[in-house]
């Protein structure tokens, strides 16, 4: 299984005109992971924008529930959440950027927000998941200014069920204002594989 993420999200992008190379990154090829740790890969690119086109059709291959350019990180790094539910991480490292601020809910971003906020509690999870309850509390102050506020939630969420639950309350709200609904593929995904490794 570790090898066929390893040859699956190299291959995806590897065959692009713009990439130089794609190098298996982060803890899990330092051996430092987690059974549920990220998967990372460091690009580097002769073209950064040829491939930032490109890259949502390029990882279709992965059968991604959610894709996405990481808007709070200090360089550019393209998340892509599949199956299971696991992270690839496509990372920039020779470039560098500056946070975005909070996208506002309307008709069209509601699938985006959806995205940021099931990415950022899986990743949260999998650090409850090891005892790191107190990376989750920090956050939660983040995950309010940055998602929950934005969308209408009055306080920062006591724990990261509380955040859920929240979310899916506004969620709801937000669906019938603009007469919109978000997939529930990768929600769905995501909270299945909360209630496997959740304590």
């Amino acid at each position: 299984m570790d090898d066929d993420v390893i040859v699956r999200a190299k291959a995806a992008v590897a065959g692009h005109p713009a990439v130089i190379g794609v190098e298996f990154a982060g803890s899990r090829s330092r051996g430092t992971h987690t059974e549920h740790s990220d998967w990372d890969f460091a690009v580097q690119t002769d073209d950064f924008d040829a491939l930032t086109r490109d890259l949502p059709a390029l990882v279709e291959t992965l059968d991604p529930l959610a894709a996405q350019w990481e808007p709070l990180g200090d360089f550019p790094v393209y998340m892509v959440l599949v199956p299971g539910p696991t992270k690839i991480e496509y990372l920039f490292l020779d470039r560098s950027q500056a946070a975005r601020p909070p996208v506002t809910p309307r008709a069209d971003t509601l699938a985006a927000i959806d995205a940021h906020f099931w990415d950022w509690v899986w990743w949260l999870a999998t650090k409850a998941s090891v005892g790191r309850g107190d990376l989750v509390a920090g956050h939660m102050p983040q995950l309010h200014a940055h998602i929950l506020g934005p969308i209408g939630a009055d306080a920062v969420p006591a724990d990261l069920g509380a955040a859920i639950a929240e979310y899916l309350s506004r969620r709801a709200q937000l669906e019938r204002r603009f007469e919109v609904e978000v997939p529930r593929r990768l929600g769905d995904n995501i909270e299945a594989g909360i209630r496997r490794i959740m304590p």
